[in-house]
């Protein structure tokens, strides 16, 4: 190995704090035409030490290995990827496991731990949220077990500017704050969509002071169509012959009458005239989707009213307590009217935000999953920091 290529490989050895079982093994260069030339690093394990498994950490024998590559930071100026032979851990409990390698923060990456430590840097300084006029929160789950995070969303620029940790009173005036640290304003915000969390209403209203609130349409409709279930599973408990009656019916009440499958539309049809709670559950729902189907906010609210008032007198318990839910939330029900503001874009980001969590099979470290959503949802710009990268080289 010629002394640059030594002095290099031990400069690697001493910033990835390789223990006894590996060792730089190869360092060389590859010319890339015009562009700087490229440094390759091959560690490897050492013959005949014993790898620790992933999953409980038992020291074991090598099964076998699979070839990998790494980005890792540029080491003088060179950009340097990183090989090895990854040994795959022969466990007596768990079986071949592949071994964390010492510079992954999480598997099958494809970047070193400083690598993603400097892009999560950048991200973080990219984040801008300026000239914000409407915002979205909601939840979503950050572990197993009642541990969440509220994501605030820009509703036109359809990017992620805020994750706090917690669902509380408190989440609202967090994001704010988040907010206000990347060059955007509070009070700017002129509309705060969210779901009926209480602890979201008062939060925004003290954290947004001159925004209006309005209550996401997804989440009135889910409210109801789980309302509705919870009467269907109750109902089937009351006797073998409502048991059997609903038995498979599940998707013949929540889904939307145009949507049905001509079987589930006709077993729909044959069991309303049965004298269900559940049917009558399903009537409220389809109601309140009428609701939103009126031309304008007046209209709209004298349609509510009427659903409300029907369902409060009758006796579908769990229909009354959406009811009461319902009519505290009237007017940010009837806000929609104003703009059709939905929380539709955020569903759709927790469906990449819980990817991100099962790709990395979940995260301990609560700061490293929020700017990874920021760096897959928060459409940064990097152009700042690409500028003072190339004038250092």
């Amino acid at each position: 190995m010629e002394a640059r290529a030594g002095m290099l490989a031990q400069l690697f050895e001493r910033s990835m704090g390789l223990g006894a079982e590996w060792e730089v093994s190869d360092v060389w260069f590859e010319e890339k035409g015009d562009a700087p030339s490229e440094l390759h690093i091959r560690v490897a394990h050492v013959r005949g030490r014993a790898v620790e498994c992933p999953e409980c950490g038992r020291r074991c024998g090598v099964y076998d290995t699979r070839e990998r590559t790494w980005r890792h930071l540029d080491i003088w100026q060179y950009e340097t990827i990183v090989h090895c032979a990854v040994p795959r851990a022969d466990c007596p409990e768990h079986g071949v496991r592949t071994v964390r390698m010492p510079w992954e923060v999480r598997p099958n990456s494809h970047f070193t731990a400083l690598f993603e430590a400097q892009v999560l840097a950048m991200a973080l300084s990219g984040l801008t949220a300026v000239q914000i006029a409407r915002v979205g929160i909601d939840d979503t789950a950050c572990r197993r077990g009642q541990s969440y995070i509220s994501v605030m969303v820009d509703l036109d620029g359809q990017r992620a500017i805020g994750v706090t940790e917690g669902r509380d009173r408190g989440a609202p005036e967090r994001l704010a704050g988040e907010l206000e640290a990347h060059g955007g304003s509070r009070l700017a915000i002129r509309e705060v969509t969210r779901d009926m969390s209480e602890a979201y209403a008062l939060g925004a209203a003290d954290a947004f002071p001159e925004a209006i609130q309005t209550v996401d349409r997804f989440h009135v409709s889910q409210l109801f169509s789980r309302a509705t279930d919870r009467v269907r599973c109750r109902e089937a408990r009351l006797s073998e012959e409502k048991g059997r009656l609903l038995r498979g019916t599940k998707y013949c009440w929540l889904k939307r009458p145009e949507n049905l499958t001509e079987r589930q539309a006709a077993r729909k049809a044959s069991l309303m005239g049965e004298h269900l709670l559940t049917a009558r559950a399903c009537a409220m729902s389809e109601a309140m989707r009428a609701v939103y189907a009126r031309p304008d906010r007046e209209s709209a609210g004298r349609e509510l009213d009427r659903v409300v008032s029907w369902i409060m007198h009758s006796n579908v318990p769990e229909m009354k307590v959406v009811a009461g839910t319902v009519r505290k939330e009237r007017e940010g029900i009837l806000n929609w009217f104003s703009r059709n503001a939905t929380n539709a874009i955020l569903e759709g980001l927790n469906s990449v935000i819980q990817s991100i969590k099962r790709a990395a099979r979940g995260f301990r470290n609560v700061e490293y999953f929020k700017t990874m959503i920021f760096l897959r949802l928060g459409r940064l710009d990097f152009s700042a920091q690409l500028a003072v990268s190339s004038a250092t080289h």
